[in-house]
């Protein structure tokens, strides 16, 4: 409980003392969240027998979810609205579903990377220069915006989990979610009512789970983007301070290449955290658009039906969001990386200095005018231009199922 609970023990601090110095970044406490949760082992091979039955155990509940739902489609090919709603889960619990795979399979190319994160935030910390109450502000700021945007979606997955799931037994009609059962029919609770308790407890269990699973993993991913923005920006402060030092220019320069050094590491680390998230990436990107452009045709559908309206209402706010997270997070790194090269060229009268002091300088500014982006290669980085982008092509599909519909 009490790790549990040091998420938020630390922000307490935090807020008492905005230069309190951070033992571990956010990314740190999240990732114990989602290894309690059954889906971010250690190594498999140094597991307990218990956590891989666990772990294989969601997959499996997942897998049923999906395929319950799945086999609901032939029964609602006829109306619209509710081929949507069975699609529209399928989409979400399908995505879901790849992420705790994902997880499960990339655990040990993970946890070095959330290591090394939180290795640059000590380095950082430690530092004892002019600028060494701006960067734990900055550190700070950072951490209370993470348990804040954690928070917010923890309330939000409550929310939604409640109005799947109150519904049913305020108006006994029906499983949260459509679904077929073969051979079972557990779906019908006249016939089969303790089947139908099973299934509404499957149903409920499954939802919450998937729910706290996808907002921790999302903003583990959402955090490490948010890392590197303020370890970039960090960087570009510590650039700035190399001429304000009162020193040799040989230490400047020692300075100088000791944060290339540190650039380069990000550099290298973002290669390798693309490398790693990319089918996370891709199935986000693709999800997202899918599920705005689908939610939006359905609410249109169901605009003379209030509650079936609102429900499509809330799926569509929920992809929103979550995308909106995702580049949002990613634009920062975009905009820090280029900020690398500003604060090169801001060292005052680095061009008056040796030929070696110069040159590094010019090295500096030339790789930083590159941007660094979180990005599955040949698609899109996650940045606003993208959003913008996914929100155009989610439109044209919408406009596209308005048409074939009329």
């Amino acid at each position: 409980m009490n790790h549990i609970l040091g998420f938020y023990t630390q922000a307490k601090m935090v807020l008492r003392q905005r230069e309190h110095l951070l033992e571990q970044v956010s990314l740190m406490f999240v990732r114990s969240y989602i290894r309690m949760i059954g889906i971010l082992p250690r190594e498999w091979s140094e597991e307990h027998v218990y956590y891989s039955l666990a772990h294989t155990l969601l997959i499996a509940m997942g897998s049923m979810f999906i395929v319950t739902v799945a086999c609901d489609l032939y029964e609602a090919r006829q109306n619209l609205t509710l081929l949507g709603d069975d699609i529209v889960v399928i989409i979400g619990g399908s995505l879901i579903m790849l992420k705790i795979y994902f997880h499960g399979q990339h655990s040990s190319e993970i946890h070095p990377i959330v290591d090394k994160m939180n290795d640059l935030h000590k380095m950082f910390a430690e530092y004892n220069g002019r600028s060494r109450l701006t960067i734990k502000r900055l550190q700070c700021s950072f951490y209370l915006f993470e348990v804040f945007a954690f928070s917010f979606y923890i309330f939000l997955i409550v929310l939604f989990a409640s109005a799947v799931m109150v519904p049913p037994l305020l108006t006994h009609h029906g499983l949260p979610y459509r679904a077929h059962f073969p051979i079972l029919r557990w779906e019908n609770s006249d016939q089969h009512p303790i089947g139908f308790v099973i299934a509404y407890i499957f149903q409920v269990i499954w939802t919450f789970h998937a729910l706290l699973s996808i907002v921790c993993m999302d903003s583990l991913a959402c955090g490490i983007f948010l890392q590197t923005a303020l370890n970039l920006k960090i960087l570009c402060i510590r650039l700035r301070e190399i001429s304000a030092q009162n020193v040799e220019e040989r230490e400047s320069l020692n300075e100088l290449k000791s944060l290339i050094k540190i650039h380069q590491y990000i550099i290298n680390l973002i290669e390798k955290i693309n490398a790693c998230y990319y089918l996370n990436y891709v199935a986000q990107m693709g999800a997202s658009t899918f599920m705005i452009c689908l939610t939006a045709f359905e609410a249109l559908l169901a605009q003379d039906r209030p509650m079936i309206a609102i429900k499509f209402e809330i799926y569509m706010l929920s992809a929103f969001l979550q995308l909106l997270y995702w580049c949002c997070a990613g634009n920062l790194v975009f905009f820090e990386s280029l900020n690398v090269a500003d604060a090169a060229y801001e060292i005052p009268l680095w061009y008056t200095r040796s030929k070696e002091f110069k040159m590094t300088v010019a090295f500096l500014i030339r790789r930083a005018q590159k941007p660094l982006q979180f990005r599955p290669s040949p698609l899109y980085g996650f940045n606003i231009k993208t959003f913008t982008s996914i929100l155009s092509t989610s439109y044209s599909y919408f406009a596209l199922l308005c048409t074939m519909n009329k």
